[in-house]
């Protein structure tokens, strides 16, 4: 599983730096990550361009009933629901609404009965 690496970016990746290359042997760029195999061929003008920005849409997509389905690192699969909010924010929403709510007085005990 690649993710798009073919021979022409390893050819990149060992060509001389004066050409446009990187300058690594082909052991070091097998020994690289698919991570930085990706960072080492992203375009600069890219990753400077701070203008643009990237929304969670475009990142991954959510059926139509609020089911978002994954694949973990060892190939199990991973489902999900989405209901907009974090669970963070909906448990600080749920305690700023119990200490909104109006505490009552508590009745008096009476003594020696």
């Amino acid at each position: 599983m690649l993710c798009g690496i073919t021979a022409w970016h390893v050819r990149v990746l060992c060509d001389n730096v004066m050409e446009g290359g990187r300058g690594y042997t082909p052991q070091a760029v097998g020994e690289l990550s698919l991570d930085q195999i990706l960072m080492l061929m992203t375009d600069r003008k890219f990753l400077l361009n701070r203008k643009k920005a990237v929304t969670s849409d475009t990142l991954y997509t959510i059926s139509k009933d609020g089911i978002v389905r994954g694949v973990a690192a060892d190939g199990t699969s991973i489902t999900g629901t989405a209901s907009g909010k974090s669970r963070a924010r909906e448990l600080m929403e749920q305690q700023a609404a119990e200490a909104a709510k109006p505490k009552g007085r508590r009745g008096r005990r009476k003594r020696g009965v």
